[in-house]
């Protein structure tokens, strides 16, 4: 019966929905934060160019199952990972344009 309750507590959709939004938190609060003390901007634009597409792929292969979850579970997924890429997207560019010279700060 224990068994039967951690399970249902912790489900790859409840595990996604605070996992990723937390994760995402944590990157643009170390963001800032290395901008405060000077990490050079290469790092933080690599970081940003590559660790959430690898999320997502992750998010993808290990926290959706197709067996588990419907077909409406399936649409929201990818809603979600369609607005993650774009968010994703827009921040990159934004730091580009920053790093670049474009934005002063």
């Amino acid at each position: 019966m224990v068994d039967d309750q951690v399970s249902s507590k912790f489900t790859k959709k409840k595990i996604r929905k605070f996992l990723g939004p937390m994760l995402a938190l944590v990157g643009l609060l170390y963001t800032y934060r290395s901008h405060l003390h000077a990490c050079p901007r290469e790092v933080i634009f690599m970081a940003w160019s590559l660790l959430p597409p690898v999320w997502l792929i992750l998010e993808n292969w290990l926290l959706f199952d197709v067996n588990e979850e419907s077909l409406s579970d399936f649409e929201v997924f990818k809603h979600s990972q369609s607005l993650a890429r774009n968010l994703w997207g827009g921040f990159l560019i934004f730091l580009a344009v920053y790093y670049l010279g474009g934005l002063k700060g």
